[in-house]
């Protein structure tokens, strides 16, 4: 076996935002998942790719140790260990890492039953295809797992992903390194070269070619970041984070990939949780330490437009606007603070619809029996009631469900 050193030694001297916030991401999620799963699956699987050191020269915990104990400190953590059995395999080619790694796991033992640890030197996605080759020798599933996929370069096997998330209920975590990644797509590298076949395998197909196009730095990471999810095979992409290392070109993006609706919604609400306002966009100047005396607050008013557009066209269940949502940026609970108090006086939906003369139980309704809405009046509505702005389903920084058949 080839021996690899970390190309980036440095990288550990320093905690910054970056670290911070993808570690908070991972913290939130696993802390929501771990039950998920943990409660009827028996078996559940953490894998990080690109493990390192462990721990920061600042005393920052790495991900490996950070994925450990949210599991540790978990409140349910008895309820799930009778439950289920958690693996957790660390894998990292640079056995000066390794062995710092495995150092600061030795701090954490000796570890509760039903808690696997395992380290491992090599490259992570050779060692991945050999675990897939064995499952299909077996003709077996993988245990769910959360794999985070921090890879030295840009370079990302859609491929393999792909299988691995066909192989069970599997989700990948990603930290996409764009500003690389997109110098070399500006290059347009020959077919055949070695740089357009690594493209090729980094989207799954040749087809970043005529989609990944635009003039500007983001918004050609708007066309790339769907059609690599649709290169690995995604149901849903969560693009959660954009990080800025100066002025407003993106240089990482971290990246949630899965087929669960539930993952979908609980990475929505760990993205807001460290983005409050909304923004989605960490930078280098960021504080990771500050704390807000007073919590931004989202503007809603492009939420406030969608559930007006969607309201007058039918009646529709809760249920049914909250499913709605799920492929746009807002949460459920931004919708039924719009309808029913909202903060702002100026995003209410009900006033919107008693300036028409009807009640918002006549549109919007929580069961199968409701007053029937009078058709003339909809269509008044739909023909007097116009946006604040212009309708815009989401974001430029929304995740959205990845189109079955559609380029």
């Amino acid at each position: 076996m080839t021996r690899r050193s970390d190309p980036n030694p440095a990288y550990w001297e320093q905690y910054g935002p970056f670290q911070h916030v993808k570690h908070e991401l991972i913290r939130c999620y696993l802390n929501g998942w771990y039950p998920k799963l943990g409660t009827w699956a028996r078996r559940v699987l953490y894998v990080d790719t690109h493990a390192g050191r462990g721990r920061y020269e600042s005393g920052d915990p790495g991900s490996p140790v950070l994925a450990l104990q949210t599991l540790l400190r978990h409140s349910y953590r008895e309820k799930l260990l009778n439950a289920s059995e958690f693996n957790f395999l660390f894998i990292e080619r640079d056995p000066a890492n390794l062995a710092a790694l495995e150092a600061e796991l030795s701090h954490l033992k000796p570890f509760p039953a039903r808690i696997n640890v395992e380290t491992g030197e090599g490259d992570a996605f050779e060692r991945l295809s050999v675990i897939l080759n064995e499952l299909r020798r077996d003709r077996a599933q993988m245990a769910p797992a959360f794999l985070f996929v921090d890879p030295y370069g840009f370079k990302i096997p859609a491929a393999l992903l792909g299988d691995l998330m066909k192989a069970g209920r599997v989700e990948l975590f990603i930290n996409v390194m764009w500003r690389e990644l997109d110098m070399l797509i500006q290059q347009r590298p020959a077919p055949g070269t070695p740089h357009a076949q690594t493209l090729d395998e980094i989207f799954g197909s040749s087809s970043w070619r005529t989609e990944v196009i635009g003039d500007g730095m983001d918004e050609r990471l708007d066309r790339a970041i769907p059609l690599m999810a649709r290169g690995i095979g995604a149901k849903w992409w969560t693009s959660a984070v954009r990080m800025v290392t100066g002025g407003q070109a993106t240089r990482y993006v971290l990246l949630h990939l899965t087929n669960s609706d539930d993952g979908r919604d609980l990475m929505k609400e760990c993205a807001w949780s460290v983005s409050p306002a909304g923004g989605f966009i960490v930078r280098r100047s960021d504080n990771p330490d500050q704390q807000f005396l007073i919590k931004p607050e989202p503007d809603l008013r492009p939420l406030r437009d969608w559930i007006l557009n969607r309201l007058s066209r039918r009646p529709q269940r809760w249920q049914d606007l909250h499913a709605a949502v799920r492929p746009e940026w807002w949460l459920p609970k931004h919708v039924n603070e719009l309808v029913r108090e909202p903060k702002n006086e100026g995003e209410s939906v009900r006033k919107a619809f008693l300036a028409e003369g009807l009640e918002l139980r006549q549109i919007l309704f929580c069961g199968s029996r409701r007053k029937r809405a009078n058709p003339r009046r909809l269509g008044d509505l739909r023909r007097t009631m116009r946006p604040e702005r212009a309708y815009s389903p989401a974001p430029r920084e929304a995740a959205h469900q990845v189109p079955r058949g559609v380029d």
